[in-house]
């Protein structure tokens, strides 16, 4: 997904390696760094698929390249904004890449993808639920560890407020997008 973060920021304007590793640290976890043998072998790899290209005309004046997209390079974009999550260890953090374009896309798949995004924390929502109704049930069968169950009702209740959260947010995005649709 970092292909497409690096593709939506040069869909605005063209810039350089280190101006791009900045974006791709600040759409991470906060203080989240990125290396340069991450950033770039991936911009090797994108201008080997012909997404993006340096010129030699492209240099700031200290002669850092700067990187621009090409029109392939803005249809692979347009295929990963439409291409589907994969529910892995990181897919949080691929919907919130994908929002980060959103206005390269129109309403209706920023809606869809808004929708998705709200359709998988509503399937954590009930996987947590069951998690805290479970561990109050055994909170109070067993007495002798009211200290431990209570934390982990807690820490179980703590993912359940951010999720609600992040479904509200959603929802409330959806609405906007929706009355904005029908103004037009």
């Amino acid at each position: 997904m970092y292909e497409l973060l690096m593709l939506s920021a040069l869909m605005s304007r063209n810039m350089s390696g280190y101006k791009l590793r900045i974006i791709l640290e600040n759409a991470m976890v906060p203080r989240r760094k990125i290396s340069n043998g991450v950033l770039y072998p991936l911009l090797d790899k994108l201008e080997s698929k012909g997404c993006i290209g340096f010129d030699e005309a492209d240099q700031d004046s200290r002669g850092t390249k700067i990187e621009h997209i090409t029109e392939e390079g803005r249809r692979y974009f347009a295929e990963l904004m439409a291409k589907p999550v994969v529910h892995d260890a990181k897919w949080d953090d691929a919907y919130r890449f994908k929002m980060r374009g959103m206005h390269y896309i129109d309403a209706a798949e920023q809606v869809s993808i808004l929708q998705d995004f709200y359709s998988e924390l509503a399937e954590d929502l009930h996987v947590y639920s069951g998690v805290e109704k479970h561990l109050t049930e055994l909170k109070d069968a067993d007495e002798t560890m009211t200290d431990y169950y209570y934390w982990q009702i807690r820490s179980t209740d703590f993912v359940i407020t951010t999720i609600k959260a992040k479904m509200d947010w959603l929802q409330a995005q959806i609405n906007e997008i929706e009355k904005m649709e029908i103004v037009k």
